[in-house]
């Protein structure tokens, strides 16, 4: 069973429609730099690409995503393993994948 899509909060708003458009184009561009910091087992790197992403798609209207990034900033910040925190990072980089411009 997939998970539905996750629709931005400002995908009706006009003036938003393009921006969230770009916005989620870009995401596999992220989504490719978070895993290879994981596969780089760089924690100061993965941090702050979830940390970004975390407060771009808040901007974006994607709320969704922020208590996923919040824990795994935490859980990274505390020093947990990339072994540790795999099927966590796993989780948000499928909700990202979510991410669409379509209205709803």
């Amino acid at each position: 069973m997939s998970l539905p899509p996750i629709r931005s909060k400002l995908a009706d708003d006009p003036d938003y429609t393009e921006l969230v458009s770009e916005f989620v184009s870009n995401i596999p561009l992220r989504l490719l730099s978070i895993r290879k910091s994981i596969e780089q087992n760089d924690h100061n790197q993965l941090r702050t690409l979830i940390h970004q992403l975390k407060g771009a798609c808040g901007s974006y209207g994607f709320h969704e995503v922020t208590p996923q990034a919040t824990i795994l900033e935490e859980q990274l910040r505390s020093g947990a393993t990339m072994i540790a925190l795999a099927d966590r990072l796993e989780e948000f980089l499928a909700t990202c994948q979510r991410l669409t411009a379509d209205p709803v």
